[in-house]
């Protein structure tokens, strides 16, 4: 099932995946993260490999929004990286994910760094008691 949002946006965006512009494979994959479910996780995941580090950060963003619990953990790098536009996607991803907010404005690089740490002390919390609820696109608490 597609997300809220334009059809034609998200068809565009999973043509555009396989494109040789690391830009518009970037863009791509944010755009499918947003739009996309689960079915999309497939096509998504051989990006967290690709040679340009924008395309691997925004599938990893993708993959986070629509229950990948693999790139959470592997957001966290980013959420301190020294390019803001990259730890903007992590925490947009992460919060996203999460409905949670660990501190850290994107712009302040400082602020980040304490905020990777929240998230890597909540994750290793966390991460075993959680289920991705599809309804509400987030992770929760399991229920017995």
């Amino acid at each position: 099932m597609i997300g809220k949002g334009n059809p034609r946006e998200y068809e565009r965006a999973l043509s555009e995946l396989s494109l040789r512009d690391p830009v518009r494979r970037a863009s791509a994959a944010a755009t499918v993260g947003v739009f996309g479910s689960d079915k999309d996780l497939p096509r998504l995941k051989p990006l967290v490999s690709d040679e340009a580090e924008a395309v691997r950060v925004s599938a990893l963003y993708a993959l986070a929004l629509l229950g990948d619990k693999g790139a959470i953990d592997k957001l966290f790098p980013f959420v301190s990286h020294s390019r803001e536009q990259y730890r903007k996607l992590a925490l947009t991803a992460l919060e996203g994910a999460t409905r949670l907010n660990h501190g850290g404005p994107h712009g302040d690089e400082e602020a980040c760094k304490k905020a990777q740490e929240a998230w890597k002390a909540w994750w290793e919390k966390s991460k075993g008691g959680l289920s991705w609820d599809k309804q509400k696109k987030q992770w929760v608490a399991k229920t017995e």
